[in-house]
């Protein structure tokens, strides 16, 4: 397990409220609410009108928004109140204070690194997985990729995405599952993405949002 995957709830309650956006108030406490039925919904002003990258989670019925720290880009620490969300070119890398904390690094060449846009029908990676709440290290993990159609998002008519499939095997666990990315042709990065991140987790609806002054990708 990573120093900073060990520490990163020590990290959650230091954090200063003055390094966050606003917005971060209005993140879920925890996914954990859908166990008691609450609610938290997000406003679309909130989602549509950012004044951060942003990044907006759906999973079952609780709703959460993270808002990345000044200059982020490639690999971005995002902050919920009692979670931490770590996303690296659009990808869950890192998890912690859910049901299930996940530890999930990208290798050097990887497609998400190297560019979604440019992987090839096919290619396979292998990573080696942590889920430190179960004591379960270096599980590898297999993914490969796939090319679908150019799709347009119902919140963006006539904007074209290049939807990414990355179908995710896990033999040690017995566990499969397809995420889905929708690339802006134009700019190489996620607009939207559908990721289950490990076995019995709820599958999240993951858009993020991008400032013009933003001149890199999340």
């Amino acid at each position: 397990m990573s120093p900073f995957l060990r520490s990163g709830l020590l990290l959650l309650a230091a954090l200063p409220l003055a390094a966050c956006n606003s917005l971060t108030a209005d993140s879920v406490a925890t996914f954990r609410i859908l166990a008691d039925g609450k609610l938290n919904r997000i406003s679309p002003e909130q989602i549509n009108n950012p004044k951060a990258d942003t990044l907006f989670i759906a999973a079952g019925r609780a709703e959460g928004l993270y808002v990345a720290p000044a200059g982020s880009s490639g690999v971005i620490q995002w902050y919920g109140l009692t979670e931490q969300l770590e996303t690296q070119y659009g990808r869950i890398t890192q998890l912690v204070g859910l049901e299930t904390d996940v530890n999930a690094p990208l290798n050097q060449d990887d497609p998400f690194v190297q560019g979604l846009l440019t992987v090839a029908d096919g290619t396979e990676v292998v990573r080696s997985v942590d889920l430190p709440l179960t004591y379960q290290t270096g599980l590898l993990q297999s993914a490969t990729y796939y090319r679908g159609p150019l799709e347009q998002l119902a919140s963006e008519p006539g904007q074209p995405y290049q939807r990414i499939d990355e179908h995710v095997r896990m033999p040690d666990l017995a566990f499969e599952t397809t995420n889905y990315y929708w690339v802006d042709p134009a700019t190489g990065r996620v607009r939207r993405s559908i990721q289950q991140p490990a076995p019995g987790m709820l599958t999240m609806d993951m858009l993020f949002s991008y400032q013009s002054a933003q001149g890199e990708q999340p």
